[in-house]
């Protein structure tokens, strides 16, 4: 249900809101300009609704999960912060620079207000960021996923989706190239949390190639939802995650894992499902480890994330 109302000659003038509602909720509001006027403007709107009016107890306003903002030329998006986070001051989520531009697969901008619309607002489309890719994390701060990240995890999951279907062997395999600072780990943590709850998927393995990765990846995760991962210290502890129903996702370092594959041949997880992701994938994925860890598992759909992928052109002739 859309409702959309105007305040054109009140105190507000020249602008249009529209709230969307779902369940009679308004989950995402739109504050428009008009042509010529800068689309901060209808940040800078929305700032004030926070500061005067719209964050009262109890006000409907904190059921908003996504603000779009457009002048008609530009439309951007961004996720709303909770009461707690709009009263501390200076919070870095409220800055303009949180605002993403909405993009196609090939990461092209969709900046007309009409195009942004169609795509953004496409019934698919919009459900999918409300439900899947926002993320709300143990510090109670509302995360709304950029398209790339988007585009990243749903080419994961048709990846494995497409092996699971198909009559062939049953695996999967694909690289992400994401650069620093463009948010790999809510990447992976999302493609590792949908992964999980397809239907066989028995463990998801989240791969790191040096100790305080591994220590730093199981952070960020609990950042993201509490308790959702679970790390190891030993190879021992590794064996008893993987044989617990309940350990869905599992941080390990390579040399762990491939500790385990050889000195536990013909373990049970061999046969089972298992979706793993690889941090850093142009060091970890090469030599006798990767070998060994492919060579055990016969039911895998292998990722790599890296920001530095190793093409023909750059790729280390001694080293094949």
């Amino acid at each position: 249900m859309i409702h959309q109302y105007s305040n054109k000659g009140g105190k507000y003038q020249n602008r249009y809101d529209v709230s969307i509602l779902v369940n009679g909720l308004p989950l995402v509001h739109v504050e428009l300009k008009k042509r010529g006027v800068a689309i901060r403007e209808a940040f800078n709107q929305i700032k004030r609704y926070k500061r005067d009016s719209f964050s009262a107890e109890d006000g409907l306003f904190d059921f908003v999960q996504i603000f779009v903002i457009s002048n008609g030329t530009s439309s951007k998006y961004y996720s709303n912060t909770t009461r707690i986070a709009q009263l501390e001051k200076n919070h870095k989520a409220d800055t303009f620079e949180f605002t993403n531009y909405w993009a196609d697969s090939k990461n092209h901008n969709i900046e007309d207000l009409m195009d942004f619309a169609k795509a953004f607002f496409a019934k698919r489309s919009l459900l999918n960021v409300l439900t899947c890719y926002c993320v709300f994390t143990s510090e109670e701060v509302l995360l709304v996923m950029r398209p790339y990240q988007i585009v990243a995890a749903e080419r994961i999951l048709e990846k494995i989706k497409t092996a699971q279907n198909s009559k062939t062997k049953n695996q999967s395999k694909g690289y992400i190239w994401h650069t620093t600072g463009s948010g790999k780990t809510l990447t992976s943590f999302k493609s590792a949390t949908l992964a999980k709850e397809l239907e066989s998927v028995s463990k998801v393995l989240f791969v790191v190639d040096r100790k305080d990765l591994d220590y730093q990846t199981m952070k960020e995760y609990d950042k993201f939802q509490k308790d959702c991962a679970n790390s190891n210290t030993s190879t021992k502890i590794l064996k008893e995650q993987l044989e617990d129903s309940n350990a869905k996702i599992i941080i390990t370092t390579i040399q762990k894992l491939d500790k385990f594959v050889k000195s536990h041949k013909g373990h049970a997880i061999f046969n089972e499902e298992v979706v793993m992701i690889f941090d850093e994938c142009h060091r970890s994925q090469l030599g006798s480890m990767h070998q060994a860890i492919t060579k055990a598992f016969k039911k895998y759909h292998l990722f790599g994330f890296t920001g530095t992928p190793i093409f023909a052109a750059n790729c280390d002739k001694n080293n094949p």
